[in-house]
């Protein structure tokens, strides 16, 4: 399972003391690899370095390559990342729809926010993650993760066309991003909002591990 990892990834590993974090370590990375591997056609994974930046965002480190970067996210043990290009960021976030976080999600939500949530047609705890997904996709974009307050990715707007939610912000209306309901988790993309890309694929491919997702890695 570990012979995927580069040396400097080894080195970390090993360092690790507890089972959940080392199968979301080793999940986070494969799933990384896996994506730069798409992107970029190297075929060994092992010679991919997914590094950890200060502010502990993914930072890839592949010989003779230059400007590529992944976005990935954790949950349970569901892994799932998002290769690209520097010229074009993106973030990708997935999370368990649970009524158990009800109260800590909705610390998260603005009055605004709480007034578009009749435009969609889901459950009330469906719309509290995936707003949540939304504000942590765009967050992996700014690499600021939970360090800065979600008010500030307020989305100004929602809309459900043909199974996706597609979202718009105040703060920062350079970026899109599109929800895919898969079961019980949400899946968000972001991505500057002047690019063009074929949502239906993306959905398709969502759906092919859907369900169960947990069982396919």
């Amino acid at each position: 399972m570990v012979k995927f990892l580069h040396p400097k990834e080894f080195e970390y590993y090993f360092h690790l003391e507890f089972e959940r974090r080392v199968k979301s370590y080793l999940t986070g990375r494969y799933v990384a690899k896996r994506a730069v591997s798409v992107l970029t056609g190297e075929d060994s994974l092992e010679r991919i370095c997914i590094e950890q930046g200060i502010f502990h965002h993914p930072v890839v480190n592949l010989p003779n390559t230059t400007n590529v970067q992944v976005s990935i996210t954790h949950c349970d043990d569901l892994a799932a990342a998002i290769a690209f290009s520097e010229e074009l960021p993106m973030g990708i976030d997935v999370e368990r729809i649970s009524v158990d976080r009800n109260k800590v999600l909705e610390t998260q939500m603005t009055v605004k926010e709480g007034n578009l949530f009749s435009c969609l047609p889901y459950s009330y705890e469906t719309t509290l993650t995936l707003f949540w997904t939304v504000k942590e996709a765009l967050s992996k974009i700014l690499k600021t993760a939970l360090t800065t307050s979600f008010h500030i990715y307020e989305i100004s707007q929602v809309v459900a066309k043909d199974g996706v939610v597609y979202s718009l912000f105040d703060n920062f209306p350079q970026y899109r991003t599109a929800s895919f309901i898969l079961g019980d988790y949400v899946c968000s993309i972001t991505y500057p909002k002047k690019t063009e890309w074929n949502v239906a694929v993306v959905k398709d491919e969502l759906q092919e591990i859907e369900p169960p997702m947990t069982n396919r890695l």
